[in-house]
């Protein structure tokens, strides 16, 4: 169950494996044999029940809706509105952005959005 919670975290879940993690829970709690065994899988079914349409979109479109998962951010320079001064290059804590030429260029997602905002330069930060 660790190693399916994981490759979801980081990108490389597959449409099957919620159903299999609802399987290997199941089993989890038939077959233990004391209450610590049977309430062991609770937590991964109580965020599937209620946070489904989370893992729904970290399998399908790799992106975290919560913006916690780090192996899902993607920052993104406005090409349009880059003028490849380096502002964000420098400003960015989190080493994002690479020079490639003009403009520079990042790696994007929305949900990245609002860290890559506190660290670079508002008009350079596509909408």
């Amino acid at each position: 169950m660790h190693t399916i919670l994981t490759n979801i975290c980081e990108g490389r879940g597959k449409p099957g494996d919620l159903g299999l993690l609802t399987e290997l829970s199941e089993a989890m709690k038939d077959a233990s044999l004391c209450g610590l065994g049977s309430a062991a899988p609770n937590p991964v079914l109580s965020t599937m029940r209620y946070f489904h349409n989370e893992y729904e979109a970290h399998i399908h479109d790799k992106s975290c809706p919560a913006g916690v998962c780090k192996a899902l951010f993607q920052f993104k320079v406005d090409a349009q509105k880059c003028n490849a001064c380096g502002a964000c290059k420098r400003n960015c804590s989190y080493d994002a952005v690479k020079e490639r030429g003009r403009p520079c260029i990042g790696l994007s997602r929305r949900n990245a959005r609002s860290a890559a905002r506190a660290t670079t330069p508002a008009s350079l930060m596509q909408s």
